[in-house]
């Protein structure tokens, strides 16, 4: 049970969760970021059942001095929970050597989600950091502000990516826009006629807004949405493996970025499954067009790269053709 802080003797009280003390014994804890929360901390009794409107000096000394602080919770379920086996079944703590000697735990996902934001704000204080996303190619079905498989509050977006399969007049093309566009046609039939796959990749514009951006990445994370026998539904994390690590354990293994075969990929890696294109790999023409639609509408979409640039038109040139020019042989 959780006591108060004695404020007289602590300023801050730090305990590690079960699953960080799992970690540390492997070796494995290496904390990196921090987050600061004022949830307990009522700064205008107005908001809260019959409350009226307090004085500043009064709120000061009632913050400052009146309120009482509990120590870290790092328990957030039933104790007779942590005490059972991989199985569900109870541990038998007199036979000690059917115990194992170092039990995984499960990850504690009760955390805060409303932490004090930076001060890196650009424009106006009273404007929150928020997300600016726009689909530029696929149907947004529907969305929510919670994600029901891990119960955190995760802002859900569903995206419907449609695919089809149609069969047209095998067309003449000298000069494909990429490598899908052949591997996505099949050779000619012998009524001329072809079978194409018509894919429209889900495509997104985002950006954060209402703050200063410190990095210029982001991190992508991908999980495969699992059906449980429980009737729920599980997170399977994927992960990127066509580059090899450079660095491991502080130390360059390689002079150069390695990549792995396409034959060594697993199903746990994301490659296995589709590609994941950022920035400069994505299709000018598609980002710029869906840019163009929905800069219309007033959503201002910037992309890095100019749209408004002139293209000159594609020609195709038959060096086993006819010479236009003679040459000219001089003597």
């Amino acid at each position: 049970m959780a006591k108060f802080i004695n404020k007289k003797e602590q300023v801050y009280d730090l305990q590690l969760t079960t699953y960080g003390r799992y970690l540390l014994s492997i070796g494995n804890l290496k904390p990196v970021y921090y987050a600061f929360y004022d949830d307990n901390v009522i700064y205008d009794t107005r908001y809260t059942a019959g409350g009226t409107l307090e004085p500043q000096n009064d709120a000061h000394k009632r913050i400052k001095d009146e309120t009482q602080y509990l120590e870290s919770l790092t328990l957030f379920q039933d104790l007779e929970m942590t005490s059972k086996t991989e199985k569900g079944g109870p541990i038998d703590f007199l036979n000690l050597r059917n115990l194992p000697a170092m039990k995984k735990p499960g990850r504690n996902i009760f955390k805060f989600d409303s932490a004090i934001g930076d001060a890196y704000l650009e424009g106006a204080t009273n404007q929150a950091p928020a997300w600016k996303v726009v689909s530029l190619q696929g149907t947004i079905s529907g969305s929510s502000a919670k994600d029901e498989a891990s119960q955190q509050n995760i802002p859900q977006i569903d995206v419907d990516a449609t695919y089809l399969k149609k069969v047209k007049k095998a067309p003449v093309n000298f000069d494909p826009q990429g490598v899908r566009t052949i591997n996505l046609t099949t050779a000619p039939f012998g009524d001329n006629n072809v079978i194409v796959v018509e894919q429209q990749d889900p495509l997104f514009y985002i950006e954060e807004v209402n703050t200063r951006l410190l990095t210029e990445n982001f991190e992508i994370e991908i999980f495969e949405m699992l059906s449980s026998s429980a009737g729920g539904n599980a997170l399977e994390r994927k992960y990127f493996e066509t580059l090899v690590p450079q660095i491991k354990d502080g130390l360059m293994i390689s002079p150069t970025r390695q990549r792995n075969s396409t034959q060594e990929l697993t199903t746990g890696s994301i490659e296995y499954y589709f590609d994941v294109l950022i920035d400069k790999e994505i299709n000018q023409g598609l980002a710029c067009r869906g840019a163009e639609i929905f800069n219309k509408q007033s959503y201002y979409v910037n992309l890095d790269f100019d749209c408004d640039a002139s293209k000159g038109e594609s020609v195709f040139y038959d060096i086993y053709g006819t010479v236009t020019e003679p040459e000219i042989c001089l003597d």
